[in-house]
């Protein structure tokens, strides 16, 4: 199983540096199909780690029979929470991407900090997404369910991930 793991700065140019780090390490590997979802969710994890725990953090990458499994670790003990901003908002949907653009996701505690990790399959098994029903999909994602946890269509998270024990959240 191919893994790469490399530690970077807690500043958002570092972001950058992780989406070059997994497009090489891709090519290394020589493994095609991860372009669209992989590079999204690294980004969304990294800048969750730059901007929010304030740390360096550790990008981890795990191919396994065609899964990728991406995991940012810092030293920040606070949990990734879901926002809910309104449709025109400019941030607040980088948990929601997760979710949607990865099979599973969950995040794993450590004396040390925390691990959000992860498992993203190929391109190939992303839905197709019609652009006339973007302000319908956007809504939904920006739309708390009625028991008032996840957005409506969200997937719960799982454990999973390669690290030892597990806080996944649930709705």
């Amino acid at each position: 199983m191919p893994e790469a793991s490399l530690t970077l700065p807690a500043d958002l140019s570092s972001v950058s540096q992780a989406r070059n780090f997994l497009r090489h390490a891709l090519a290394d590997w020589a493994v095609e199909g991860f372009e669209l979802a992989a590079p999204q969710v690294l980004t969304e994890l990294a800048t969750n780690a730059a901007l929010h725990a304030r740390s360096a953090y550790t990008v981890h990458l795990l191919l396994d029979d065609g899964h990728l499994l991406v995991e940012v670790s810092d030293s920040s003990p606070m949990m990734p929470q879901q926002r809910h901003y309104g449709t025109g908002a400019t941030t607040g949907r980088g948990i929601a991407l997760v979710e949607a653009l990865s099979e599973a996701w969950g995040v794993e505690s450590s004396p040390t900090g925390k691990t959000v990790w992860c498992r993203v399959g190929s391109d190939d098994g992303l839905p197709d997404f019609d652009l006339d029903d973007a302000d319908e999909i956007d809504d939904d994602i920006a739309r708390p369910s009625a028991r008032g946890g996840r957005p409506v269509g969200a997937r719960p998270a799982t454990t999973g991930g390669r690290a030892g024990a597990s806080l996944a959240f649930a709705a």
